[in-house]
């Protein structure tokens, strides 16, 4: 879904004249995991684990001028276009007919390419800060919308997801043709275990992941899919994180994803034996996360489980324990 005619013309209405507001806003956006086993392209969920941080200066020179700094940045593109920030920053100064410029800094606290929203946090950061920065009052969707376009650059397609959680905090639900938004908050016991496994995959892994995915589903996992997904909704709506845990059985994606994840099924095993309620490949791996209800178990300990399976088999691998995220903000305004 590419953004529509009369979105077009309403952004384009908002930012009729190219009124600047402010001049320099920093921003950030947290991490995120999605599908959630069942819920793929539907789920996501946004992290207090790590963040991407935006600075963008009003310039008198026409055009997006981009630098990237922190965690993996030589893998992140520094050409606005190729950037899922600079895309979104492109598009909206594009629509502002806007005879200044933006000078952007990112500052990548996500690691790239693992699975945890690296490039919806960049773009979600982004918009945030150019709304501020135009004053254009845009709605959930409208944000959601802008920063799905930045996904392009990195995946050659707009998708949701992530930056669904990432735009709106906690555990997010989203539909598209037309895009719905369901935001729940999760559980207040909810946390999750983190295992990001130190293993080689493609420059564009997010692309070749979604290429092996089979072409047609057979109708009876596409039914259990549907009744988990419904489950998991149920689970967070009614703060049971067994439950939750419980419906986070994939029979679509995660067989196929799984194969490029060493160890995943010695991993998944390990992290239900520490006690969490469900596990999951994150998005499109290869980091896996794992559920917990902290009243019941020390989240620390599941993801040290999953850390020493990885181990046994020669992988290393870091280990993490996250809260959920209430999203985005800004941080700065001059």
């Amino acid at each position: 879904m590419s953004i529509s005619n009369d979105f077009s013309t309403k952004l384009s209405s908002k930012l009729a004249g190219g009124a600047i507001s402010r001049r320099k806003v920093k921003a950030l956006a947290p991490s995120s995991t999605a599908n959630l086993g069942p819920g793929f392209d539907a789920f996501g969920l946004a992290l207090d684990l790590f963040h991407d941080t935006i600075d963008i200066e009003v310039v008198p020179e026409h055009g997006v001028s981009m630098t990237v700094q922190g965690v993996d940045h030589e893998l992140v593109p520094g050409e606005s276009k190729k950037n899922t920030a600079g895309l979104v920053a492109s598009i909206i100064l594009e629509a502002a007919g806007s005879r200044e410029g933006l000078k952007i800094n990112l500052i990548k606290g996500i690691p790239v390419g693992k699975g945890l929203g690296s490039s919806a946090s960049s773009a979600v950061a982004c918009v945030l800060a150019l709304n501020e920065i135009f004053k254009l009052k845009l709605c959930s969707e409208e944000l959601v919308t802008l920063a799905a376009q930045g996904e392009v650059a990195s995946a050659g397609t707009a998708h949701y997801d992530n930056v669904a959680a990432a735009t709106l905090g906690g555990f997010v639900i989203v539909t598209r043709d037309p895009l719905k938004l369901a935001r729940l908050k999760p559980p207040p016991d909810l946390e999750v275990a983190i295992a990001i496994p130190k293993v080689e995959l493609p420059r564009e892994k997010t692309k070749m992941m979604r290429n092996i995915l089979p072409k047609s589903v057979d109708f009876h996992n596409v039914t259990n899919n549907v009744s988990r997904a419904s489950l998991f909704v149920a689970g967070v709506a009614l703060s049971n994180i067994e439950m939750m845990g419980q419906a986070m059985k994939d029979s679509i994606v995660e067989p196929v994803r799984s194969k490029n994840i060493p160890l995943f099924d010695s991993v998944k095993i390990a992290a239900i034996k520490a006690g969490a309620s469900g596990v999951a490949i994150s998005g499109a791996g290869p980091t896996i996360v794992a559920l917990c209800n902290r009243t019941k178990v020390d989240t620390r300990d599941v993801s040290r489980a999953m850390k020493d399976a990885f181990g046994e088999g020669g992988v290393a691998c870091e280990e993490y324990a996250a809260k959920t995220s209430s999203g985005p903000k800004v941080i700065e305004v001059r």
